[in-house]
């Protein structure tokens, strides 16, 4: 059998800074206490929370079922609070307000409360851990039974509700649309004290003019009627609003606004959120090891077989170079070529160098080379030639360019036989 957990936190009024608790369990109060900061709920062994219902105090809630204009739920949240700006005391700045959902008749419950207020109650309630939350004003707990006004005594407090505030009644849902003047001008219900009975009675009997009124005992239903007109008055006693909290219907609350947010929504059951994911997570495990031990294999061949061509590499040149030292065998191995090649380390070879000039030199006529000195310090080729024209060099240094080597102009001047010029070949 599960349980279902009452909380009841303190009027603006009072000055409690802790909320009673209580356990319903079939129509009995099995537990009770209070919460408050560093305080928790202390149900007893073997109790199964279903759901919570927190009971506010009417006074302090503005709560009305209004047709909320908006294309989407981020329109509507944005003009609530200007629909009540009229009807509520205090500035829109300071009331926090909240909707529940659309019902098939397009209006929804609007509920405002003050902002310090609920943030006290907020506080006095965090250390709570409750999976289902529903939040609604003691004078809507009230059940009708068909009435047009419900009024309780309760000590210090009277309680009113109207037949919009009747959860237990047929559905708002099923209800004709109703203008939005009308709707916010009917009160739902609401808390007085009782010395303010008489006006409030008065007004509310102007107003809804009611034909069935329910009535406690101790409470005088006359006022209700200053001109003798009838009324039907059944007199009850005043029900214990915990217990009748705990007997609403599920649905009817559902379609209330969640006042306090979701300050109190259980934290998610991880544990049993990955159940289904376990045997995937071992498979994924079991993957990870098997790539990781993949890899290691694979370094530890690779390794090997680098070790194994560094020696390869040693054998090669101390066969070559038997009476060398070896430091680094792949920069010993292109000094030597530099060597055989006639190359240098600051630039190419002597023989790539030449082969370039050979073929730049095919490719211009009427061009004569006198000399070359090539410099191995620079990897540079420096060469004097006879030109037929002071435009050879041009073309030379195209005809270069194009085979990826640089020419660099050294000068030139007119000479007896010709053109006599000197310039440098190398590559990039």
């Amino acid at each position: 059998m599960t349980d279902v957990l009452i909380l009841q936190p303190p009027s603006s009024a009072m000055a409690e800074q802790t909320a009673r608790w209580s356990v319903i369990r079939a129509g009995a109060v099995i537990a009770e206490g209070v919460a408050g900061p560093g305080a928790t709920v202390q149900a007893p062994s073997g109790t199964v929370i279903e759901r919570a219902v927190m009971v506010l105090p009417s006074e302090d809630v503005f709560i009305r079922r209004l047709p909320v204009p908006g294309q989407s739920e981020r329109d509507a949240r944005r003009a609530a609070p200007f629909l009540i700006e009229d009807q509520i005391a205090q500035p829109l700045e300071d009331v926090e307000v909240s909707l529940g959902p659309v019902g098939e008749d397009g209006a929804r419950w609007l509920a405002a409360v003050d902002q310090g207020l609920l943030k006290r109650w907020r506080e006095m309630l965090s250390g709570l851990d409750i999976a289902r939350l529903h939040t609604l004003p003691d004078g809507m707990v009230l059940t009708g039974h068909g009435g047009d006004l419900t009024v309780m005594g309760y000590g210090e407090r009277v309680v009113f509700q109207t037949r919009a505030g009747d959860l237990g009644a047929a559905s708002q849902e099923a209800s004709e649309a109703r203008d939005l003047d009308a709707a916010l001008a009917d009160p739902v219900c609401g808390a007085i004290e009782p010395h303010l009975l008489t006006p409030v009675l008065a007004g509310l009997g102007r107003r809804l003019q009611p034909r069935r009124v329910l009535i406690s005992a101790d409470l005088d239903p006359g006022p209700m009627a200053p001109d003798d007109t009838p009324i039907a008055v059944k007199r009850i006693e005043a029900p214990d609003l915990r217990l009748a909290a705990a007997a609403l219907p599920v649905e009817a609350m559902d379609a209330l606004p969640a006042i306090c947010g979701d300050a109190f929504a259980a934290k998610l059951d991880w544990s049993a959120l990955m159940q289904p994911w376990r045997w995937a997570a071992g498979l994924g495990l079991v993957a990870v090891l098997g790539a990781s031990a993949l890899m290691m294999g694979q370094a530890a061949y690779l390794e090997d077989r680098a070790n194994r061509y560094e020696a390869a590499q040693e054998a090669e040149f101390r066969q070559l170079f038997p009476e060398a030292r070896i430091v680094n065998v792949s920069a010993q191995m292109r000094q030597a070529l530099n060597g055989v090649s006639g190359g240098g380390a600051g630039g190419a070879g002597f023989l790539p160098l030449a082969s370039v000039l050979s073929e730049v030199l095919s490719d211009v006529d009427g061009v004569r080379v006198d000399s070359l000195r090539y410099d191995a310090s620079r990897g540079e080729l420096s060469v004097t030639a006879l030109y037929s024209g002071f435009g050879d060099f041009e073309r030379l240094r195209q005809a270069a360019e194009a085979r990826g080597a640089v020419l660099e102009d050294g000068g030139a001047r007119q000479g007896a036989a010709g053109v006599a010029g000197e310039f440098t070949v190398r590559l990039p």
